[in-house]
C-alpha cells in the first residue's frame, strides 16, 4: 500500500495541485471499490492560494449514528527543507512515512473492518486529508501555506457531511506510523484518556517498544487539532521526528521505502483494529471497559521544555550553593 503511493507519480510525488496528488486520490477510490463497489465516499474539493486540493473520506456502516474517524494525510512535502545536503532541499520529499504510511494503514484497516461491519456498533470514516504538510519549516514547503489546510477545511465544514442526528465519538490520526524503530510519543494536543487507552492496548498486544510507559511528551500541530477544537475527542499517533537518531528522515529526500518497516505498519494496524473491537464489537462476551467517552484531558510539560527546566534549575542550584560557599569563605576571612 505504501509502495503503491510512492510509485504513482515519481515526477511530482503527491504534492497538492499535481497529477501525482490526483492519481493518489483516484487510487484510494479504486482500493475502496475493491472492497465494495458501492462504498460511499466524499470528495471535498477546495483551493489554497488558487491550488486545487481534495480530501477523500469513505464511510462504513452509514446506518449507525455514532461516528469514529480514522485519518491520515496523503500529500507529500514540496521541498525537502531538512535534507542534510543543501542542494537537495529544493527537491520534493517522497513521503513514504510522512503521509503514505498512515494512508496504507487506513486501507488495510478498511479491508479488515469491512468484514466485521455487521458486528460493529459504530460508523467509521476513513479520512485522507490533502495539504497537511506544506507549512513553514526552515523554508516554506509552498510559500504562503499553513499546516493542516485540508483537515482544517474538513473540520470547519463537518456539518455538511453528516446528518444532525449523528454524533462523533472520537478521531484517531495516524501520522508517520510506518518507519523503522517505531516509538510513539505522548502528543499533548491529544485527548489524554483516548491516547492513553490506545497506548495501553498496544502494550497489551506486546508492543511495549512502540508504546513506552514513559513516552516523550510534545505538542504537535497536526490534523487532529481542528477536530479537538470542534469538541471531538482526538488522538495523534506520531513519533519524535525532530531529534530522533532512530528515524532522522523527516522532510528529507530519504523519507523513502528503504526506511519503512512492515512490522511498524502491523503494530499500528493491529492496535487500532483492537481499539475498534474493544469499544465497538457488538457481541455479548465483550466485557471490555475502556475510557469512553474519553473526556479526561491532562496536559503535561513537553519533554524538551522539562529538560531545559531541569538544566536551568540545576544551574541555579549550583550557582546558589557556590554563592553561599563564597559568602561563608569571605565571612571567615573577614573574621580572621
Amino acid at each position: 500500500m505504501v509502495e503503491d503511493q510512492i510509485n504513482l507519480n515519481l515526477t511530482h510525488y503527491r504534492t497538492p495541485g499535481t497529477k501525482g496528488r490526483e492519481d493518489c486520490a483516484d487510487y484510494f477510490v479504486y482500493k475502496f471499490k475493491e472492497i465494495n463497489i458501492n462504498f460511499t465516499y466524499i470528495l471535498q474539493n477546495f483551493t489554497v492560494l488558487s491550488v486545487d486540493c481534495q480530501n477523500v473520506v469513505f464511510k462504513l456502516n452509514e446506518h449507525l449514528d455514532n461516528i469514529v474517524i480514522l485519518a491520515a494525510h496523503y500529500d507529500s512535502r514540496a521541498k525537502a527543507t531538512k535534507d542534510p545536503i543543501i542542494s537537495l532541499r529544493s527537491h520534493p520529499v517522497p513521503g513514504a512515512n510522512d503521509g503514505a504510511s498512515g494512508c496504507g494503514a487506513l486501507i488495510e484497516l478498511a479491508q479488515v473492518l469491512y468484514n466485521h461491519r455487521f458486528d460493529l456498533n459504530c460508523q467509521i470514516w476513513f479520512a485522507f486529508f490533502d495539504a497537511e504538510d506544506q507549512g513553514y519549516d526552515y523554508d516554506a514547503g509552498i510559500p504562503g501555506w499553513d499546516w493542516c489546510e485540508g483537515s482544517t477545511r474538513f473540520a470547519d465544514d463537518l456539518e455538511d457531511f453528516h446528518d444532525p442526528s449523528e454524533t462523533f465519538d472520537c478521531m484517531i490520526l495516524l501520522d508517520m506510523v510506518g518507519g523503522n524503530n517505531l516509538q510513539f510519543i505522548n502528543e499533548q494536543y491529544s485527548t489524554f484518556s483516548l491516547l492513553q487507552e490506545i497506548f495501553e492496548i498496544g502494550r497489551q498486544l506486546g508492543f511495549e517498544q512502540a508504546y513506552p510507559t514513559n513516552p516523550i511528551s510534545a505538542t504537535i500541530t497536526d490534523d487532529h487539532v481542528s477536530f479537538m477544537e470542534n469538541g471531538i475527542p482526538s488522538a495523534d499517533l506520531i513519533i519524535n521526528f525532530w531529534n530522533n537518531p532512530s528515524w532522522s528522515y523527516h522532510h528529507t529526500t530519504h523519507d523513502d521505502l528503504s526506511h519503512i518497516s512492515n512490522h511498524s505498519l502491523e503494530i499500528t494496524g493491529k492496535t487500532i483494529e483492537q481499539f475498534i473491537y474493544n469499544n465497538y464489537l457488538d457481541i455479548p462476551e465483550n466485557s471490555y471497559k475502556g475510557n469512553y467517552p474519553w473526556n479526561e484531558d491532562i496536559n503535561l510539560i513537553d519533554t524538551d521544555i522539562l529538560t531545559i527546566l531541569i538544566i536551568l534549575l540545576s544551574v541555579v542550584a549550583v550557582s546558589s550553593l557556590a554563592f553561599i560557599g563564597y559568602k561563608r569563605y569571605i565571612k571567615k576571612k573577614a573574621i580572621r
